[in-house]
C-alpha cells in the first residue's frame, strides 16, 4: 500500500513545494533589490540595510508564534475533514495578531536605537539602519497578517495564492526601489528609506489581496470578520502551543546570529558586506529545502489529522529526496561559480573574493541543510516544536557562537572561521533532527490529539 501511495505523496509534495519555491523566490527579490539598489550609495549604506534585515529577523521569529501554529492547526483541521474549525483558527490567530503587531509598533518607534547601539552600530551605520527598520516595523500589522494568512493557505494545502501575491508584491516593490531609492518621476532620493519604503508599500498591496481573498473565498478558510477583538481561550491555546516553541526557536537562532552578526561586524565594513552578500547568494540553495519543508509539515500535519502515520513518515521522506536533489544541484553552483553571484551585488573586489571563498564553505553541506529544514517541519507538523527548538538552540549558542568567536577572532581565520561555525551547526542540526524524526519514529507518537479535539468541540 505504502508503495502505491508513493508516486502520489510525491506529486502532492512537489505541488506543495514547488509554488512556495518560487514564492519565496520572489519574496528574496525584496532583499536582493533592496541590496542591489542600495549597494550603489556605498557599503555603509549596504551594511546598513544587511544589519537591519538582522533585526527584522528577529521580529519575524516572534511573529512565528502564530504563523507556524495557524498553519499546523489549519493542516490538522483539514486532515481530519473539519473544515469550519480551519477558518476558526484563522480568526483567532488574526486577532493574536493585532495585538502582536501594537509590540512591534511600540518597538519600532522606541526601541530600534538602543538594540543598534548594543549591537556595535555607530555614526552613519546607525542612522541608516535605524531609519530603515522605522519605516519597516511601525506599520507592523503589514507583516503579521501577511505572514499568518500566507501560512493558513499553505496549511490548507493552497501555495499557490501566497505565490501569486508574492509576484504582484515583488513587481510593485522593484518599481518603487527604482523610484525612491533614487529620487525618479519627481520623488526626493530617499536612499536606505526608500529601500525601506517601497518594501512597506508593496506589502501593504499584498495585505489588501490576501485579506481579499479570505473573505470572498467560499471554502474552508472564508472569514467573515466579526470585529472580534479578545480571541477565544480554548482555540488560542491550541495555536501557540504549537507555534510558541518554533517562536522561540527562531528567537534563539536570530538572537544568536545577531551576536554572531556582532563578530563578523568586529572584522570590518567591508568583511560584514561580504558576509551579508554571501548570506543573500546561500539563501539561494536555502530556500528549496524552506520549501519542501513547508510541503513536510503541511503534508505531516494533515496526514496526523487524518491518523495516518505511515503516510505522514512517508511525506517526510519524499521531501526530504526532493529537497537534497535540488540542493544539491545548487551547491554544484555556489562551489564552482560563486563570484558571478557575488557580482549581482557589489563590483567592490575585496568584497567580491572575501564573499565567494565562504561559499564554497557552504555549498559542500547543502544535503545536510536539507536534511535540517525537512525533518525539522516534520517535526513540527507532527506537533513537536520542542524538538527542533532545543535542537536549533544548543545548535546557536553552545556551537556556533562560540566556534565562530574562537576560529574567527581567536585563531585569526576572519570570515571563513565564522563560516565553518556555521557548517558546523548546521551538520549537527541535521543529524539531529533526522534521529528524532526517522530512527525515533516521533511520526507514530501523539502530541496534542485529545486537546485538540477538546479545544475544537468547544
Amino acid at each position: 500500500m505504502l508503495e502505491d501511495e508513493r508516486g502520489k505523496i510525491g506529486k502532492r509534495v512537489l505541488a506543495l513545494a514547488i509554488p512556495v519555491l518560487l514564492e519565496n523566490l520572489f519574496q528574496l527579490v525584496f532583499s536582493f533589490v533592496d541590496m542591489i539598489f542600495v549597494g550603489f550609495l556605498g557599503a555603509v549604506a549596504l551594511a546598513a540595510v544587511g544589519l537591519g534585515m538582522q533585526v527584522i529577523n528577529v521580529i519575524l521569529a516572534i511573529i512565528a508564534s502564530l504563523t507556524v501554529g495557524t498553519m499546523v492547526t489549519v493542516a490538522y483541521s483539514v486532515g481530519a475533514k473539519k473544515h469550519n474549525d480551519a477558518a476558526r483558527y484563522l480568526e483567532n490567530s488574526l486577532v493574536l495578531g493585532f495585538y502582536l503587531s501594537i509590540l512591534i509598533l511600540l518597538f519600532g518607534l522606541f526601541g530600534t536605537d538602543k538594540l543598534l547601539q548594543i549591537l556595535g552600530a555607530k555614526g552613519e551605520l546607525l542612522y541608516n539602519s535605524s531609519l530603515y527598520l522605522k519605516y519597516i516595523l511601525i506599520p507592523s500589522f503589514l507583516i503579521v497578517y501577511m505572514s499568518i494568512i500566507s501560512s493558513a493557505l499553505r496549511g490548507s494545502g493552497d501555495t499557490k495564492t501566497p505565490l501569486y501575491v508574492s509576484i504582484v508584491s515583488n513587481a510593485l516593490n522593484i518599481f518603487l526601489d527604482y523610484v525612491f531609492v533614487f529620487g525618479k518621476f519627481g520623488f526626493p532620493k530617499m536612499g536606505v528609506a526608500g529601500a525601506a519604503l517601497a518594501t512597506t508599500l508593496s506589502r501593504l498591496l499584498g495585505m489588501v489581496i490576501l485579506f481579499y481573498i479570505i473573505y470572498k473565498r467560499n471554502d474552508f478558510l472564508s472569514c467573515k470578520f466579526s470585529c472580534k477583538i479578545v480571541p477565544e481561550k480554548d482555540v488560542s491555546t491550541q495555536i501557540l502551543k504549537i507555534g510558541i516553541p518554533t517562536s522561540l526557536e527562531q528567537l534563539l537562532f536570530n538572537m544568536g546570529a545577531l551576536l554572531y552578526a556582532t563578530i563578523v561586524l568586529s572584522l570590518g565594513t567591508k568583511v560584514y558586506a561580504a558576509h551579508r552578500i554571501a548570506l543573500n547568494v546561500e539563501s539561494l540553495s536555502f530556500q528549496p529545502g524552506f520549501a519542501f519543508g513547508v510541503a513536510a509539515t503541511t503534508l505531516v500535519g494533515q496526514y496526523k489529522g487524518a491518523r495516518e502515520d505511515d503516510l505522514a513518515r512517508l511525506a517526510s521522506i519524499e521531501s526530504w529526496r526532493k529537497a537534497v536533489i535540488f540542493m544539491g544541484s545548487v551547491g554544484v553552483l555556489l562551489f564552482f561559480f560563486p563570484e558571478y553571484l557575488v557580482q549581482i551585488f557589489t563590483r567592490d573586489m575585496e568584497v567580491i573574493k572575501c564573499a565567494s571563498s565562504v561559499l564554497k564553505i557552504i555549498a559542500v553541506i547543502q544535503p545536510l541543510l536539507a536534511t535540517a529544514n525537512v525533518m525539522s517541519g516534520s517535526l513540527r507538523g507532527a506537533g513537536f516544536s520542542k524538538i527542533p527548538m532545543v535542537i536549533s538552540g544548543v545548535g546557536m549558542w553552545s556551537i556556533r557562537i562560540p566556534l565562530a568567536y574562537v576560529l574567527a577572532l581567536k585563531m585569526g581565520l576572519g570570515l571563513t572561521g565564522a563560516w565553518i561555525a556555521m557548517a558546523t551547526d548546521i551538520s549537527l542540526k541535521a543529524v539531529a533532527n533526522y534521529y528524532m524524526f526517522i530512527i525515533k519514529k516521533y511520526y507514530k507518537k501523539e502530541s496534542f490529539k485529545l486537546r485538540y479535539e477538546e479545544a475544537i468541540s468547544n
